[in-house]
């Protein structure tokens, strides 16, 4: 799937115009007239959708002004001809006027929630990347930099909000949905960039496409209880079965999983062959994005890879707009109710030990890097339980904005 933003966003005919005082009269944008009350009806319109600007009734640089980006976005969104200029009664202003905006709110997330169509990002990038005071960042990976629901913080946002006192300088090549095999695949923008700027960060977050979809080849069928000779401690397990459903009870597996029997569980629980046939292809797609790294990296590059955070907490729960349920997910529940498993202390400790499982393949795959002697260097976030609540989660795999922002607190660049 196409990042989000740039996607043609739907728009329902039958949602009433919006009404405004008057209309423009002039132009706005790169070349144009600029009257103050024309860029002024503007930039509310472009705000209210979430667009990263403040309303002042000037443009005041044709290069950088935030209202001229913004117009370069929109119609590049909506598939307009990208001229960065409004007229009276044209295409741009028509498809504003037809938006219905009385049903958007911005209670969670923010303006930056709304991802710079590559056209615009790739444009900004190159224009800065050659700036000796600018951190030059590439953001390669899966829908937890790519949140495809719009004004839901995703870990792009947060991450880059965090950082911006490095003088940050962004392209974002993530894209909801994708497979660390569709990213490799798609890895052309990725090696341009790569090879043709000096990139000091890249953040990857790759795998979780690879393994919550293919949850039902991974689990074997037939075990739906946990056994007592899964847990070496049976008080504490005792402790468990004694916890109602919710969160107290998935903090406590969390905090537990030093008892479990690892490999009497993982032999009960999980395929071995294709897990690992699984885990050997994100093994090498990583490897194969760290050699496009290598060709041209310095020592001071560093390479980010991310462990995702155990989703436990909003198990069938399927992302949504404004309570409509989008066609995507749930990932883990249903293959859980088709296995018959219901036990919500095998539940937590399938989601725990995979994703532990996760982390020791990313540590394999940093330790190929290091055997190598790639010259760049490798960080592994680890994020696994710092989500440790409903609050912090926005669907099954999700996090919400809350928990994004949470998340970032652990990436330093």
């Amino acid at each position: 799937m196409e990042n989000l933003i740039s996607n043609t966003p739907v728009i329902n005919s039958n949602l009433p115009v919006v009404v405004t005082q008057g209309g423009i009269n002039n132009s706005v944008g790169l070349n144009g007239v600029n009257n103050p009350s024309d860029v002024s009806l503007i930039q509310d319109y472009l705000k209210i959708l979430g667009y990263p600007i403040t309303n002042s009734g000037s443009i005041t640089n044709s290069l950088t002004d935030n209202t001229v980006i913004s117009i370069l976005n929109f119609q590049t969104n909506y598939k307009i001809v990208v001229t960065g200029l409004i007229n009276p009664n044209d295409e741009t202003y028509n498809a504003l006027k037809q938006l219905s905006l009385s049903g958007i709110s911005l209670a969670e997330g923010e303006d930056e929630s709304l991802h710079q169509p590559f056209l615009t990002n790739s444009f900004l990038f190159r224009r800065n990347a050659g700036n000796a005071d600018t951190l030059n960042v590439i953001f390669e990976g899966d829908s937890w930099l790519d949140y495809p629901v719009p004004r839901i913080l995703d870990l792009y946002d947060t991450i880059t909000d965090r950082n911006q006192r490095l003088n940050l300088n962004c392209l974002h090549l993530a894209k909801f949905g994708e497979t660390t095999s569709q990213m490799y695949a798609d890895r052309t923008h990725f090696v341009q960039y790569v090879s043709g700027y000096r990139i000091d960060r890249i953040y990857f977050s790759g795998g979780g496409n690879d393994v919550f979809p293919q949850l039902g080849r991974i689990l074997n069928a037939g075990v739906t209880s946990f056994n007592s000779d899964f847990f070496t401690d049976q008080a504490k397990l005792n402790e468990l079965k004694n916890l109602p459903s919710g969160d107290v009870l998935y903090q406590k597996c969390i905090l537990y999983k030093r008892y479990l029997n690892t490999a009497t569980f993982d032999s009960a629980l999980f395929n071995s062959v294709n897990l690992s046939l699984i885990f050997n292809t994100i093994k090498r797609n990583y490897l194969g994005f760290g050699s496009i790294v290598n060709a041209h990296a310095t020592p001071n590059t560093i390479f980010y890879m991310h462990t995702y955070d155990y989703p436990l907490y909003k198990l069938g729960v399927r992302p949504s707009i404004i309570g409509v349920d989008l066609p995507l997910g749930p990932w883990i529940k249903p293959v859980f109710d088709h296995l018959g498993i219901t036990d919500e202390i095998l539940r937590a400790y399938i989601i725990i030990r995979l994703l532990d499982k996760f982390y020791s393949l990313l540590r394999q795959i940093k330790n190929n890097f290091i055997h190598e002697g790639y010259r760049f260097q490798t960080r592994i976030i680890d994020y696994r339980g710092l989500l440790n609540s409903s609050q912090y989660w926005r669907d099954e795999i999700h996090p919400n904005s809350t928990g994004a922002r949470r998340l970032s607190t652990r990436v330093n660049f």
